[in-house]
């Protein structure tokens, strides 16, 4: 289905290709847009076709209020998505709350349209059984939650020392955190698809042991990927990721789930 014949808010297409064998959905980290993926097309195979995910309050849905809750965003975006992915196979990548968001939706997905949902990519977040030691950043007061980007190193400098900016960015950038922060994972079996998980070295808050644990998250194949940079290695070492994201996506177009 077109996405364009339907409320498409929720999805973006940089590069549609509406032949494709195989589609890869992309969740973006908090306070990011579907703007993050716009790239991604022109380093991957011609037989997949990107489609990100545009969350409430940010590039094109600016004036839409952000959700801050797991219900509230999911619902709407499987009520795009699904429509949308009836006709193929596809696969799903998350960074940092992307992740988190990619991996509920996962499980939602399997259900409702069993055997097209191929892989699950993760990056950045720790594995979902595992507690969390950053509840409570969106209580922060305005400065304090500055510091706490400035220290994730994902925010231009520039952007956090513009005040008028910095006035519409966060609200956003709280609902996403109290989004994250309030997460509660609720056991269930695991994943009927493959996962690889992807980690940055020098990510303070995650560790490789953090990521690894997405393992039993799966009944199928596991791999871990520990890649140079931080929490945002997404953009310091996209040449990288994509690379190893590309090889991993060519092993599934020609494999014989899609022949």
């Amino acid at each position: 289905m077109n996405p364009q014949s339907m409320d498409s808010s929720w999805l973006h297409i940089p590069n549609p290709r509406p032949d494709a064998r195989l589609r890869l959905v992309c969740f973006p980290y908090a306070g990011g847009s579907a703007a993050i993926y716009r790239d991604w097309p022109t380093a991957l195979s011609s037989e997949i076709e990107v489609v990100a995910i545009q969350l409430p309050g940010r590039g094109s849905r600016f004036l839409d209020k952000p959700i801050g809750d797991l219900t509230g965003n999911i619902e709407p975006i499987l009520a795009a998505l699904i429509p949308y992915l009836e006709d193929k196979p596809f696969v799903l990548f998350g960074h940092s709350m992307g992740a988190m968001l990619a991996y509920e939706s996962a499980k939602r997905l399997e259900r409702t349209l069993p055997g097209s949902l191929k892989h699950l990519f993760v990056s950045a977040f720790q594995a979902v059984q595992l507690p969390r030691t950053d509840r409570e950043r969106y209580l922060l007061s305005d400065k304090e939650l500055k510091e706490e980007l400035r220290r994730l190193n994902g925010t231009p400098e520039a952007l956090l020392q513009n005040d008028e900016l910095m006035e519409l960015y966060l609200p956003t950038i709280r609902m996403d955190m109290q989004l994250c922060d309030t997460y509660a994972y609720e056991e269930c079996s695991p994943l009927a698809c493959a996962l690889t998980a992807f980690g940055g070295v020098a990510d303070t808050g995650i560790s490789e042991e953090d990521m690894q644990a997405w393992e039993t998250q799966t009944g199928e194949a596991f791999e871990l990927y520990m890649l140079p940079g931080d929490h945002f290695f997404i953009h310091s070492e996209s040449e990288q990721l994509l690379q190893l994201l590309s090889r991993k996506l060519e092993q599934i177009l020609h494999s014989s789930a899609l022949s």
